[in-house]
């Protein structure tokens, strides 16, 4: 067998160790700024008792190469590592591994980064491939990105990652002319600033499948905010959406596409080996590519299996067949578990002390992991007779993601993207939504005593009043009916909120319009079913029709809701601002079976405490 050549270069950076590690782990922003090649990636291949992807590429233009690239193993924030098996050409195997590790310099925190590089060579040419391509290409890669973002980010206060050049071709001319469209429809200089400056400065990858959650937080600007100008900016035609449908496993995108419509109720993931059913709430999500006409963006992939591609996984690790293998694992958070790749056999985290952990062909032998809080070491074994990927992950889903339920709930989308609904044979669960209801006491008396145009005007003025209060506090009016509003909601609190404003401000309202509507508001959340109704996204099953049987316990002039959800904690800090009285009571609800116990929030006034 040719003899493996080992080469490892150091260097220590003026930067702590989880700001290095978020530059480091994203290989392929990292490969593609460092000036390596794109690769085509396959889908996983199980053979020789592993799992890999075959991976081809040209180097150099012409120079094909591929390979079996196996599963990183990470440990977060200290070390990652990748192993490829070349099928020809000059190198047989390459396994490179880069450390972070803490050092202090003149009592300053630093990191020091060592990268270590294995090489197995097929033939005389190897070591030339080596000298000449590989090590400075592994070299530029850590040490010369590093270098590069430090230099870029001196004295800067908002750090940016280095890009691949510091131009980029945009059709300036109509960019511009969409530009002053999107000042008309949405007025914040400071943000259509952050959204021009990002389309015409940052490299491809970061102008397409853009999250707006993300870089609200990178831009210092409100979620909504950055929403509610991505949607105009989507209308207007200087972006476009997409919906990227996501394993609840592997958490990134199976398929991707252009409308709802095209969203089926199951996908396949074929990594992790299972079919599930869609949900609005974690599965399907909405983002944002820059135009073609503004700007032609390459989606070319560089590396599909670094770390900060799937952020969720903590640690993993690879285990060979029939071995045993000691591992480090970091402290992780209470909504953790211990997971197999592909096979998708789980053990559910406990605390306690470090123990060993067996796994056959049946899965763990043992349905719960007891772990360290704090992290530690334990060894696996693996009795079966096929490499297991292992993974330590949080279950938390991304907080930055823009779910189709929570894009679906946002006013703005439905006024500006009515159409967007999903095909009328299909049915989409929503694990949770909530929905409020609203009605009008007395409104068929009001009809009879002032005549129906009369009483239609002071309808819909009333129904401006809602909206303006539902769009603001981040919900949506799914329907009218009659002189009812549906509307849903992402957030519970939100719903809570625009409930307590409407009450709050019904007197002013009354006073301007010289009326003396009494409105009947009701909640309720939990999960429903998304449909394609008349050409209209809506929302059905058991928690819509609690939801109106609990509006029609209201009195007028106050909010029922049920005493379980009001206990929510959420619930306290979005209630912060109002004055009220709650009273309890145990209603039979009209088509369900068992009797409720309501809270009738009354007498709603704002009070001189600012909100929470």
């Amino acid at each position: 067998m040719p003899k493996e050549k080992t080469y490892q270069f150091q260097k220590i950076f003026p930067l702590p160790r989880a700001e290095v590690w978020t530059l480091l782990a994203d290989t392929d922003h990292l490969n593609r700024i460092t000036g390596l090649f794109p690769v085509h990636f396959t889908e996983a291949q199980f053979a020789d008792r592993t799992m890999f992807k075959y991976a081809e590429a040209k180097v150099l233009g012409f120079i094909s190469l591929k390979w079996r690239e196996y599963p990183f193993e990470w440990l977060k924030e200290q070390r990652y590592s990748v192993e490829r098996l070349y099928e020809d050409g000059p190198l047989k195997r390459v396994l490179w591994t880069v450390e972070c590790k803490d050092v202090f310099l003149d009592g300053k925190q630093c990191t020091e980064v060592t990268g270590t590089a294995h090489f197995t060579k097929r033939n005389v040419l190897g070591q030339i491939a080596i000298s000449v391509v590989a090590l400075p290409s592994l070299k530029r890669i850590v040490m010369d990105y590093l270098d590069q973002y430090i230099k870029e980010n001196k004295n800067q206060a908002a750090k940016k990652l280095p890009q691949e050049k510091n131009f980029y071709t945009v059709d300036r001319q109509r960019f511009d002319r969409l530009l002053e469209q999107l000042r008309t429809a949405y007025p914040n200089e400071k943000m259509i600033g952050c959204l021009e400056a990002h389309l015409t400065e940052t490299g491809d990858d970061e102008v397409l499948h853009m999250k707006p959650y993300r870089l609200a937080a990178r831009w210092g600007c409100g979620r909504q905010d950055v929403l509610h100008l991505f949607l105009y900016a989507t209308k207007i035609g200087i972006l476009t959406q997409s919906w990227n449908l996501m394993c609840p496993n592997c958490r990134v995108p199976k398929e991707t596409v252009s409308s709802l419509s095209e969203v089926a109720g199951q996908i396949h993931c074929d990594l992790c080996g299972v079919g599930y059913d869609l949900n609005f709430d974690r599965y399907v999500e909405m983002c944002f590519s820059v135009h073609p006409s503004i700007r032609k963006a390459a989606d070319q992939t560089y590396c599909v299996a670094g770390p900060m591609r799937s952020p969720h996984i903590f640690a993993q690790y690879r285990l060979k067949p029939s071995r045993s293998q000691k591992v480090y694992y970091p402290s992780l958070p209470p909504e953790s578990r211990v997971r197999t790749l592909k096979t998708n056999h789980i053990m559910a985290i406990t605390s306690g002390g470090n123990q060993a952990f067996t796994y056959s062909s049946k899965g763990w032998t043992k349905p719960n992991a007891a772990l360290s809080a704090s992290g530690g070491m334990i060894e696996l074994h693996n009795e079966s007779d096929k490499e297991q990927v292992v993974v330590f992950e949080t279950t938390l889903w991304d907080a930055e993601a823009l779910t189709a339920a929570d894009a679906t709930s946002t006013q703005l989308f439905r006024d500006l993207f009515s159409k967007e609904v999903i095909a009328p044979d299909q049915q989409i669960g929503v694990e949770s939504l909530t929905i409020l209801f609203s009605d009008l006491r007395g409104s068929t008396a009001m009809y009879e005593q002032i005549g129906d145009a009369k009483a239609y005007q002071r309808v819909r003025a009333h129904f401006d009043f809602l909206s303006r209060h539902i769009a603001k506090h981040d919900g949506a009016i799914v329907k009218t009916i009659g002189d009812s509003v549906m509307a849903a909601f992402y957030k519970p609190e939100n719903a809570l909120r625009a409930a307590l404003a409407i009450q709050s401000e019904s007197p002013s309202f009354n006073q301007e319009q010289n009326t003396d509507l009494v409105i009947k508001l009701g909640l309720c959340s939990g999960p429903t079913i998304a449909v394609n109704a008349n050409e209209l996204l809506d929302y059905f099953g058991h928690t819509v029709n609690r939801a109106a049987r609990i509006q029609q316990q209201s009195k007028g002039g106050d909010i029922i809701v049920s005493a379980e959800e009001w206990e929510r904690e959420s619930f306290a800090a979005a209630a912060a601002g109002f004055n009220f009285e709650l009273s309890r009571s145990y209603q039979k609800l009209s088509g369900i079976q068992e009797e409720a116990e309501l809270v009738r929030v009354a007498h709603i006034s704002a009070s001189d405490e600012p909100a929470v």
